[in-house]
Parts: C-alpha cells; structure tokens; sequence
C-alpha cells in the first residue's frame, strides 16, 4: 500500500522568514535599517546558520532587503511587486530557495489540436496546433508542483523543429524558453487562482502519496508578449510547501 504523506508543519525557514518579515512590515526593521546578522538571528531563533541564510534567501528574492558584501543585510524601501509564483524563471531554484532539494520530471508532450477553452484562452482557432507539455516538479523527492502548457503553434512554429519540440525539458526554463529559443518574450501574465481538493484534480499518479483531501492551489495564467498577444496557456498546480507566498496589493489614493 502507498505511504500517504502528513500534513506538515512549515519548515524552520518559513517560520524565520515569517517573523522577520512581520518584524519589517510592522517597522521594527524601518526601511535602510540593518538587519541582525545571521549568527544573532541563529541564536536569537534557536535555529542554524543555514537556516537563517534561506530565510534571508527569501526576502531578497522578495525584494524586502538586499545584501551588501561584507557590510551585512539592508531593508529596501520597497519590495518587488510581482507575482511571487514568477519571480525566479526557474522553478528548480525557486524550490532550493526554500531549502529543499529540486527534481524535475516531464511526463509528456505532444501537438494537440485546440479545443474551444484553449482556442478562446489563446486567440486561436479551434482545431489549430498548440504544444502541450505537462510535466512535474519535486521538493525532496515530494512531488509539490505539476504544471499543463498549451503553446500555440505560432510562437515556436519558425524557430523550432517538431522532434525538438518534444525533447524532454526543452521549455525549461520556462520563460528563458520563450526569449531564448522562439524569440517571444513573456512580458507580463493574467492570474486566477482557485483553491481545489486533490480529489477534484486530473493529476498524475505521482501525487496519489497524498490525502485526497489536501488542498490544492490551483494557478491559471495566460502569458502576453510585448505586443499583448497570448503565447501561452498553462494551469499549474501547487501542493503543500509550493502553495504558500504572499501577496502584496498596495491602495492608492483615496
């Protein structure tokens, strides 16, 4: 019988980088101020060395503080306001951002004629060509993320051959895919987020080690070039440590 996994609790990290970051947002660390430095931290939070620089990783990659060589670590005075499921083009290092070890599997891909949602999602028309990858994200050996992509034939059609479309990983890292091999930049994306059960999601058998009653934060994005023209689709979906960012929404005016 297969082991389900136990809802865990968040990692040490998380839990450090929890409270640093409530410690800036509530001004205890005002912008230009000077951060602890990580042995302070370590003993203050009964934690390691490691532990603490995985934290600081976060709220870098954040934009909450920045490192100067040999000085120590600074609040900005601003973060980056950017979906935080993006900030790294790279999905390997966004996991060992967070302390954990990356591994990656592509299930399939394949060109597929689209259906009426892809063809409306994209601005394409039915039946047209798109490339669909789907393929699967480990923490540890956990799978924490799978992802489906949905490329329309016109993004890759002059850049790349069929066979080389369907080597395994060739759209990763998935946004160096688009401005690298199709010439395409991504330059912003639209969001929907919907929560969901396990046991609602298609997902691959890989993910049967968990309850079906783990939530699932399920992403939809659509990706638009410079000239707002969508060259993709995708709908990614994140378990257990994946699941868990922030979102920052400023007010403007009143």
């Amino acid at each position: 019988m297969t082991d389900i996994l136990p809802i865990q609790n968040p990692p040490l990290a998380n839990q450090v980088y929890e409270i640093i970051l409530t410690s800036i947002l509530e001004g205890e660390y005002p912008p230009g101020s000077k951060l602890p430095s990580e042995n302070q931290l370590a003993e203050r939070y009964q934690v390691s060395r490691p532990t603490i620089r995985t934290a600081f990783s976060r709220l870098v990659e954040l934009g909450y503080v920045v490192k100067k060589q040999g000085v120590g670590t600074f609040v900005t005075n601003s973060p980056n306001l950017v979906n935080p499921l993006y900030l790294s083009f790279n999905v390997m290092d966004r996991i060992s951002s967070r302390g954990f070890k990356p591994g990656f599997k592509q299930i399939s891909a394949q060109i597929v004629p689209a259906n009426q949602v892809i063809s409306e999602r994209l601005g394409v028309s039915q039946e047209s060509p798109v490339l669909y990858v789907r393929k699967m994200f480990t923490a540890d050996g956990n799978p924490i993320i799978f992802f489906e992509n949905f490329i329309p034939e016109w993004v890759y059609s002059s850049c790349l051959s069929e066979s080389e479309l369907l080597q395994p990983g060739l759209t990763e890292p998935f946004f160096q895919f688009f401005a690298h091999r199709c010439n395409s930049e991504v330059k912003f994306l639209t969001s929907i987020i919907h929560p969901e059960l396990l046991k609602e999601c298609n997902l691959p058998d890989d993910f049967n080690v968990y309850a079906p009653e783990t939530t699932v934060l399920r992403v939809e994005d659509v990706g638009y070039n410079a000239e707002n023209k969508q060259i993709f689709l995708s709908q990614e979906y994140l378990l257990n440590e994946a699941s868990y960012f922030h979102v920052i929404r400023h007010v403007g005016n009143i």
